[in-house]
């Protein structure tokens, strides 16, 4: 029996009480856990030190890594960002280089992208910080549902590098996600409460 349209509805509902959920963070709140992931970001950083970190702008509610990425900046870590490219039968993403003084311009989603500047290979990257809308402790990632990461990461699911480290609220965590075979898995997870390695 095929399970993939019951899954896709499992998704859809789950991703619109998960957003509602993170949405509905008070201002005040959600400054203190940004802090929090801020802080667990460079501590993190500073015992791997990875030379180059991919992450994401912040949009819809997801934690803002802007203040550790500016301070990561200027201890020497190369940085980038997600861009959205065009291409013949579907959209992807690649990620290109960004620095506190870039010029940003917004995609189809209105989310800021660097313009202008050099593309880094996911060879060149170390760690890669994903923005989603729930996860589990198995590695389970629930994203906006345009798959971008997922056909990104796919020929790299099986290996250790680069590191994959989701970044949500310890509020967006679940038991067990209704994951498709082609969902990539986290390496690991940070939140809050710490950056963990997570357990398929």
């Amino acid at each position: 029996m095929n399970n993939e349209p019951s899954r896709k509805r499992q998704k859809a509902e789950l991703r619109k009480s998960m957003r509602s959920l993170r949405a509905g963070l008070k201002a005040e709140r959600r400054q203190a856990l940004d802090a929090a992931i801020n802080r667990e970001l460079l501590d993190f950083s500073k015992r791997t030190e990875p030379g180059a970190i991919a992450a994401y702008v912040a949009f819809d509610g997801e934690p803002d890594l802007e203040p550790a990425l500016r301070r990561l900046d200027a201890e020497g870590v190369r940085l980038a960002l997600p861009v959205v490219l065009d291409e013949p039968g579907k959209a992807v993403i690649v990620f290109r280089q960004w620095l506190p003084a870039s010029d940003m311009r917004a995609n189809r989603y209105g989310i800021p992208e660097p313009a202008g500047t050099l593309e880094m290979r996911l060879s060149e990257i170390d760690l890669v910080l994903l923005p989603l809308v729930a996860w589990d402790e198995s590695g389970g990632r629930l994203g906006m549902g345009a798959s971008y990461y997922d056909r990104l990461f796919q020929p790299f699911a099986g290996q250790t590098g680069p590191r994959r480290v989701g970044v949500g609220y310890e509020l967006q965590k679940r038991e067990r996600l209704p994951l498709d075979p082609w969902d990539v898995r986290l390496h690991g997870m940070l939140t809050e409460a710490g950056c963990f390695t997570c357990h398929n």
